[in-house]
Order: structure tokens, then sequence, then C-alpha cells
């Protein structure tokens, strides 16, 4: 066989069972495989195996990490999914504060930074000042290998197509280009996803829950998210879990949707500091404060908004039937708020919808936007269907002469960083 035959070959078999791709998904399952072990679980032959894994090793996807043990004869070696060095960049935005962090494959931060900000200011004047932010953390580690950006908003994000749709919180954003210009800047694949769905998304990864989870961000805004065996739920156009915006009431509170009576003109965070504003308060923080302290204004506040919500979330209890509903964001974590809205929903609902039913404040505190978004990146970064449409590009590209591969002239290099040096026995 030539090698532009083997090439074409290679690429004709990019996609279905016994693709490259989905032998990388097979590695990536577990820490090691030896080549043995790849051809009894795939029963692909020797020749394929081989242009499979020249492929997935070129691209700097899968590298040798060792041998087995052996009590004779020549020890196999181990391939695993190339993690090092890998990093991502994730942005968990709120209404009036973020979080930017590098974090590794699995959704652990490495570096984190804070910031205050206004989302509904103009994207030309926010967005770069997120996007150098980003740029100074990446920065701090120039072995570091970014792979993808996440972004989470608090707006709708369609999971069709990927982009935010309209959304008053976020005036003039939609039409801006957001994730085009996050693309240019550092030329890796982006993932925008609803903030609320992320944190939800994150709190059922993180604790390895299987079943139905209800998460609830409950902070400056008010958003929720379902996951249903470990995927978000994000709708026919990415409007699922916008919880703010049922309105509670014909009349009531003017809402930034342009109507009244909605549960955030009621009850979200912006609207109780608007409530308390004759009472000293000037922001949710100061809020927060007061409530921990016991201030009976305060608290009452926030009971009267936690019932209001508890309506909202009994419903939504009836519908999906969770087995936890978990509370986030700053007041979502609060005890006085958390067992208002426990209380609620238990005498909203009927007693066999709650019979699994467990109300629980958020597991990993602020991490779980950033692991939510972490955990979608990633599979949408390295599923079996990119990773096979990446190497078909990349063969269009490749030199002509490229040799065939065998068992023992597999190569190691990695593009778009440094190669390392193989270990490969020879």
């Amino acid at each position: 066989m030539t090698s532009e035959n083997s090439k074409t070959s290679a690429v004709a078999a990019g996609t279905g069972p016994t693709s490259a791709g989905h032998m990388f998904s097979l590695i990536r399952s577990r820490p090691g495989w030896t080549r043995q072990q790849l051809l009894a679980a795939t029963g692909v032959s020797r020749t394929t195996l081989f242009e499979r894994l020249d492929q997935l090793f070129k691209a700097g996807l899968v590298y040798e990490a060792g041998t087995t043990s052996s009590e004779g004869g020549r020890p196999a070696q181990l391939l695993r999914f190339d993690d090092r060095d890998r990093v991502l960049l994730i942005f968990d935005l709120g209404h009036v504060h973020g979080r930017i962090a590098v974090a590794d494959l699995s959704g652990n931060t490495l570096r984190m930074v804070s910031l205050r900000f206004d989302i509904s200011n103009p994207p030309s004047r926010l967005l770069p000042r997120l996007l150098d932010q980003g740029d100074a953390l990446l920065a701090a580690d120039p072995s570091a290998h970014l792979v993808g950006v996440g972004m989470g908003i608090p707006a709708p994000v369609d999971s069709e197509t990927g982009q935010m749709s309209e959304c008053t919180t976020m005036p003039g954003w939609q039409d801006y280009g957001l994730k085009e210009r996050i693309q240019q800047r550092w030329g890796v694949p982006v993932l925008l996803e609803n903030d609320a769905r992320a944190f939800s998304l994150g709190e059922a990864a993180a604790t390895g829950e299987a079943g139905i989870l209800l998460g609830v961000k409950y902070s400056s805004g008010i958003g929720a998210g379902v996951v249903v065996g470990g995927e978000v739920i994000g709708g026919a156009n990415g409007a699922a879990g916008d919880i703010g915006h049922i309105r509670l009431t014909d009349d009531g509170p003017p809402c930034t949707c342009g109507r009244r009576g909605c549960l955030a003109a009621w009850a979200s965070g912006r609207a109780i500091v608007e409530q308390l504003r004759g009472h000293g308060m000037h922001d949710l923080e100061d809020v927060v404060q007061r409530a921990r302290e016991g201030d009976p204004v305060v608290v009452g506040a926030l009971r009267k908004g936690a019932r209001r919500l508890g309506r909202v979330l009994a419903s939504m209890v009836a519908i999906v039937n969770p087995e936890t509903l978990v509370l986030g964001g700053s007041l979502g974590r609060l005890d006085v708020v958390a067992a208002e809205i426990e209380r609620q929903v238990r005498g909203d609902t009927v007693e066999r919808a709650m019979l699994k039913l467990r109300v629980v404040p958020a597991r990993i505190g602020d991490e779980g936007g950033t692991v939510g978004l972490s955990r979608k990146l990633v599979r949408n970064v390295y599923s079996a269907t990119a990773i096979d449409t990446l190497l078909a590009d990349s063969a269009k590209t490749e030199p002509a002469d490229a040799t065939e591969a065998t068992e023992d002239s597999v190569p190691v290099s990695q593009p778009s960083r440094a190669p390392r040096k193989s270990t490969r026995r020879r």
C-alpha cells in the first residue's frame, strides 16, 4: 500500500466504530491499554490498528506511558491519553462578578482570579478586559497547552448552535460575535453555556450523580439546570432553566424583561437589594453579611423571596422528580434561604414526588461552574467525531511522503507545542 493510499484509507475510515476517534475514546476510558488489548477490544486488523495509532500519535493525543509488569518476555508498552500540560480556560460569569480560571481537563482549578463588573455593560468595553485577564492567567505557565475555552453567561445559550440568544441581562451581546471573538484570540474550540446549567452540570459531575439533579443558582439573578444521566437539558432553543421570568402575579414590580410580576422581579438578589435600599443595603454582599449577622429585616426579606422561589421549584420537582435539589449562589447557600426553600417545596409538592428528594447546598462551592464547563468542553473537544474531523483535516495537509506505520515506528510528535522526548523503545 502506498503512503497516499494509506492516508486515503485512514481518512475514509474516519467515521464509525473502528475509526481513530472511536479508538481514542476507548483509550481515554481507562488509564492504560496495550496494543494487544486494543486489538482484542476493537476486533480490527493489526494493520488498521497501527494506522489508527499512527494518526493519534502524530496528533499528540496518545503517548507511551511505561510498560506492563512481566514475568518473562518483552514487557508490553502501555498507551495512554496524553493530557500532560493540557489546560482549559474557563470564564464563569454572573451578573456582577465573575471567576476566570485555568483548569486541568478534569476541571480542577490551577489558577484563578475573581473580579467585579456589570454584565449589562457594552461587550466592546467588558469583553477585552475579561480576555486580557485570561491571557494573564495563561502566561503564568508558558509550558501549558490550551485546548479549549469555556464561558458560562447569565443568558440563554442555544444547545444546537452554541450561540447566545437575545437576553435583556446582556444587551448588545447577542450580535457581538462573542464565540467568534474568543476563537480569534486563542484559536481553540469555544463552548458557551448558561451559567446556571453549567453550575448544575458541575455539581452532578463532581459528585458522580447519575440520576436526575435539579440545580438552582440563586444570586443577583435566578436560574436553574436539570441534569439527567450526566447530560444537562438545554431545551429546544437554549431557554431551559430560565425560571427567573416565570410570572407569579399579573401586576407586581417591573422586570428587566419588560413585564411585571416575574419571579426575578420579586425575589432575585437584585430585587432584594432594591427592597432593602432604605435599610442601608447597597449590594448583595451587604445583604449576605447582614443575613449572617441575623438582621431581622434582611432575614425577613430573604425568607419572603425564598418562599416565592420555593413555589416555582415545587412545580419543577413535580415535573422532573429529581433525586437531588442543589442550591447554589450567594443567596442559595445561606442556611435561612435554603431552609425556607425546602420548607416551601415540601409543603407544595405531592409526597410521592419527594420520596427520594434531598435538598442540599452546593457541595463544591464556587467551583460548580468551572467543573461543569470543563466537563462539557472536554466532552466536545475529545469526542470521537471531533477527533475524526481533526485527523481528517490534518491528513489533507500532511506531506505526501509520510511513511506507513508499523508497531516499531510509531511517531510521538505533538503539534502546537514543543514535542516531548520520546520514550518509545526502538
